[in-house]
């Protein structure tokens, strides 16, 4: 190697850290070529004209073709310093990421149409479940329509390149035969619209990386890689492991921007390991060099959200349809750049099987420990028997990826709308204790099932509460089945569905049920909350007659006040979900039986099933402000118990009796996915034999069968120094709920509400 060429390659490789703020800030105020297209107010008059003449046409041509303008005449650009090429200009690129973001000018099409079916066809129901939002008995997307929790078919895509895609659009056209329907017709337009626009638009980035050159001569290579790199995809198959990363990227920008969120970026280390095989075995590249490229390409992710949104999902781990374990080099070249790289996002799922090395064990545990905990650990047993009894094969069911954050679906093979709605157990409570009534906004939102203070038995309370939960639930499904029906017509996405293969060989947009599964999710947050609020309710009424009925209705009126001596009663001196505790664990089991069966009767709107979840996300916190004191000892107002645990602060026995209670539950009957929060000090997993601790710990939860854990390790002296002094623990990373953040960007509501929970110990 020259000495020139030495030069060269160390001003490609190894400029990761000293290109990392960059990096970090590279999607706030672009900067676009501007003679590379037109601006956002042309794209905008462009897409208008071409509106307005085409008033009839089917939506998802309509879609494609605004799709075509932004991509092929809006302004792009490329920096230098960067492997990955990205910058189109579409509107959407915001300086202050948020959730659902639909400044897209593409997303906002849809957004007009959604606007118009809220205001038309499901008005009715976008109003019911506004009400219940508001209320507090749920939580979901407008409409009840989950656009956000869908990934492509990542494996296709990689093996095939846009180019055979379109050749399967004409072979699935010819083996449809003749006539094919108007809709089949509409959508294998619009898949050949929007795939040979993206095509284009890749060769144009590699004609701008290319003009570059002679005014940035110490980014020669990089530039004359990247244009060689957008020369081969999308359009065919990646040759290199860089390029299957930049396919990816594009892929996942684009269609993002046409108006689904991508909530996989699929099994990283399956779907990758040929490519990254192949360059090592080549020399073409080192595993240091592809650790820096997965570097560059992760903290995009990262720059994106900026720690305000749930991050990325990246799996690792797990097996083949055939059963055999998937873990391999690659997977802990991730785990590497991932510690290096030391941010929240993206985020990692580690599917653990029984044959899972004791190294990766011992890697994640280790990386846990020291504060990298942006990871949830998912039990592959469980996981994957529990999509077998929806209905999957036992090989898709392998080949399963945790969509957002813990919710499993088919790669490739499956429309899961994970999070259509999250439901407020909690608020059946409340309503069971007023016969239907809110007490706190003295509407009537269920039906009247009787007067608690008129009830004999513990049995008549439960008919009460699974009658509200039943009604509820119910009027929900009705919601999500009408707004389902009319999804093709409000986010047509030919992008998304020219990746799954059934959608091609149906000719079906993914709204149209074209993916062979099609399902939608219900999630229950506050079992903790149900759980001791109905024992209590049974111990001190109906079975010691300690309170009446009414005192204790009263109590919950006044949030406790002057009746301090009855809350301390409910809080310790009746059993609670989570310490191992045979009534509180059999009851728990009973809610979770009763809530699984009832979502698991419904049909979707796609013709597809529902699937049942526990857990909260951020919905313990949101949720609880929209509820009053209950008969648990909780306060009106606070935070539901997180995930599928324990009240905070009432796992009194410890982490193995949290354990012992939570898998206790089926988990093989919540096919939506379930998680486990689980605090633990630092000293608890310090040194060797803590690490050893916490990986015995981590391996009984999955033998026990339970379905996914998440930890943190912290201590609450820390937490506070890092209140005081935030400059000195930028870096200190926090599992918040599916996702982590930096623990000094929380407001400082948000983090004493974090500190008040309880560690436990090993």
């Amino acid at each position: 190697m020259t000495t020139s060429t030495q030069e060269t390659d160390q001003r490609v490789w190894n400029t990761f850290e000293q290109n990392r703020n960059q990096l970090f800030n590279q999607f706030q105020d672009i900067s676009f070529n501007q003679m590379t297209g037109l601006s956002l107010q042309g794209l905008k008059d462009e897409i208008e004209t071409y509106l307005h003449a085409n008033p009839d046409q089917p939506r998802v041509l309509q879609k494609a073709h605004v799709f075509r303008i932004v991509v092929t005449r809006g302004q792009i650009t490329i920096d230098p310093h960067d492997w990955f090429v990205d910058k189109l200009n579409h509107g959407g690129h915001s300086s202050t990421p948020r959730a659902g973001d639909e400044s897209s000018l593409v997303r906002s099409v849809s957004l007009t149409w959604l606007h118009e079916a809220m205001t038309g066809t499901i008005a009715e129901e976008s109003s019911w479940l506004d009400r219940a939002y508001s209320s507090g008995q749920a939580s979901g997307p407008k409409a009840g329509l989950d656009r956000g929790h869908i990934a492509p078919g990542w494996d296709y895509l990689l093996s095939r390149g846009l180019q055979g895609l379109l050749k399967d659009v004409t072979l699935a056209r010819q083996a449809l035969g003749k006539p094919i329907t108007e809709e089949q017709e509409a959508f294998y337009s619009a898949v050949e619209i929007v795939y040979n626009a993206t095509i284009l638009l890749a060769e144009r980035f590699a004609d701008l990386a290319e003009s570059m050159i002679s005014n940035h001569p110490q980014h020669v290579v990089r530039l004359h890689t990247i244009a060689s790199c957008c020369r081969n995809v999308p359009a065919h198959r990646p040759r290199t492991f860089h390029e299957a990363l930049q396919f990816m990227w594009l892929m996942h920008e684009l269609i993002e921007m046409e108006g689904e969120l991508v909530r996989s970026m699929g099994q990283f280390d399956r779907s990758l390991y040929p490519f990254y095989q192949a360059d090592i075995k080549a020399g073409r590249l080192t595993p240091e060099q592809a650790k820096e490229l997965i570097k560059f390409f992760w903290i995009k992710f990262y720059s994106r959200t900026r720690g305000h949104l749930n991050g990325k999902n990246f799996v690792l781990g797990g097996q083949y349809p055939d059963g055999t374990e998937i873990t391999n080099e690659l997977t802990y070249l991730a785990l590497d750049a991932y510690e290096e790289l030391n941010a929240p996002d993206p985020k990692l799922s580690i599917r653990f099987l029984p044959s899972s090395p004791s190294f990766l064990y011992q890697r994640v545990a280790d990386l846990i420990r020291k504060g990298h905990n942006s990871m949830v650990l998912i039990n592959d047993e469980p996981a994957v028997e529990a999509l077998v009894k929806r209905g999957k094969t036992r090989e898709d069911a392998r080949f399963y990826l945790p969509i957002g954050c813990y919710e499993p679906a088919v790669e490739g093979k499956e429309a899961a709308c994970t999070m259509n709605i999250t439901v407020n157990l909690a608020k059946g409570i409340e309503l069971a204790l007023h016969n239907g009534r809110d007490p706190l906004r003295g509407r009537q939102l269920g039906p009247q099932t009787g007067d608690p203070c008129t009830f004999t038995s513990f049995d008549q309370l439960w008919m009460a509460y699974t009658q509200q939960m039943d009604a509820f639930l119910e009027g929900a499904l009705s919601c999500i089945q009408a707004a389902e029906h009319c999804w093709p017509r409000i986010n047509p996405s030919p992008l998304l569905a020219g990746t799954i293969k059934d959608c091609i060989t149906r000719g079906r947009d993914i709204g149209q049920g074209g993916p062979i599964y099609n399902s939608t999710g219900f999630v229950g947050a506050g079992l903790a909350n149900v759980c001791d609020s109905l024992l209590a309710l049974k111990q001190v009424v109906f079975e010691e007659r300690r309170y009446t009925m009414e005192s204790v209705l009263d109590a919950l009126k006044r949030n406790f006040e002057d009746n301090e001596p009855m809350r301390q009663y409910l809080l310790n001196r009746v059993p609670k979900w989570g310490n191992n505790h045979p009534d509180a664990d059999a009851l728990a089991q009973r809610i979770a039986d009763y809530y699984c069966s009832k979502v698991h009767s419904f049909t979707n709107g796609r013709g597809g099933v529902c699937q049942a979840a526990l857990f909260t996300l951020d919905y313990a916190w949101k949720g609880g402000k929209k509820i009053g004191a209950l008969p648990d000892g909780r306060r009106a107002y606070s935070s539901l118990a997180p995930g599928m645990g324990a009240s905070y602060g009432q796992d009194k026995n410890g982490v193995t009796a949290l354990i012992n209670s939570i898998t206790k539950i089926d988990a093989t009957r919540l096919p939506n996915g379930a998680v486990l929060d689980i605090t633990l000090h630092p000293t608890a997993v310090r040194g060797s034999e803590g690490l050893e601790a916490l990986i015995t710990l981590i391996k009984t939860f999955m033998v026990q069968g339970g379905y996914a854990a998440q930890f943190n390790v912290y201590d609450v002296d820390t937490l506070r120094a890092a209140q005081q002094h935030p400059e000195n623990y930028t870096t200190l990373q926090i599992r918040l709920t599916g996702w982590s953040v930096y623990f000094t960007t929380l407001s400082a509501d948000e983090q004493n509400q974090f500190i008040a929970r309880i560690s436990h110990g090993l």
